[in-house]
């Protein structure tokens, strides 16, 4: 069953990993789409993928850091579509470093990258949902926005900063036909695992999340009835134990 005919999402961060399984699983689900990243020969190939099951899918080549990328991408997708249903906020980028060997330039990044680039996208989308009192948000956080992480503190800091703008959100929108929901999975088996002593090889065997499991958690968030929500929602594969 197609449980997002008619629907269109704009994803984030989707020329890999997490965006590009949540694009695939959105697309088998009959959900139009924009994607959006740095790397145009991979969003190319995504958006091919996509078409696969016979839905329309373009993209827009851009840095999520810059507003603009925010802006063009919003365009694009009321210019094609005249609408945005589903809005993933995905992008990301992490770096594993001591407070001492962060440097500001790091802190920089990351902050731009996970935290300035989901509230330059909420706030070009969501006068368009407000059009039409409906839509649903997401907002990547992670398992690290719950419980800070040694080592991780800039990326940790900006992972509890879009916990609480998805808080936020979900009480300034929710009455206005907005749903908002805080995604908080654990480590995934993509490449943005890989660096800092762990091999292409090592994440493929780690069990952590694929982008499948992502995709189908993803869907389930925006296939909820009218009178419900997910609020946050917090993934782990089955090799992770609390």
């Amino acid at each position: 069953m197609e449980k997002l005919t008619g629907k269109v999402a704009l994803i984030t961060g989707a020329s890999s990993g997490f965006g590009r399984g949540t694009a695939m699983a959105f697309a088998e689900a009959g959900c139009n789409l924009v994607l959006t990243a740095r790397r145009e020969e991979k969003l190319q190939q995504v958006v091919e993928a996509c078409k696969q099951f016979g839905v329309d899918a373009i993209y827009f080549a851009g840095d999520a850091q810059l507003e603009e990328t925010a802006i063009e991408a919003v365009k694009l997708a009321i210019n094609h579509f005249g609408k945005i249903d589903i809005l993933i906020n995905n992008a990301g980028i992490g770096r594993t470093l001591s407070l001492t060997e962060t440097s500001m330039a790091d802190y920089d990044l990351i902050m731009n990258s996970n935290v300035r680039s989901a509230y330059a996208f909420t706030k070009y989308a969501v006068p368009e949902m407000l059009k039409r009192k409906d839509g649903q948000i997401i907002l990547t956080s992670s398992v690290t926005g719950i419980k800070g992480h040694p080592d991780e503190t800039a990326y940790t800091c900006s992972k509890f900063a879009l916990r609480g703008f998805g808080q936020a959100l979900d009480k300034e929108l929710l009455g206005k036909g907005i749903r908002t929901c805080v995604f908080c999975p654990h480590a995934g088996a993509t490449e943005f695992e890989v660096g800092y002593g762990r091999t292409p090889e090592e994440v493929a065997e780690s069990g952590f999340l694929t982008p499948e499991d992502v995709g189908q958690a993803l869907l389930s968030v925006c296939t909820q009835p009218k009178h419900s929500r997910i609020v946050e929602l917090r993934l782990a594969s089955n090799n992770v134990t609390y």
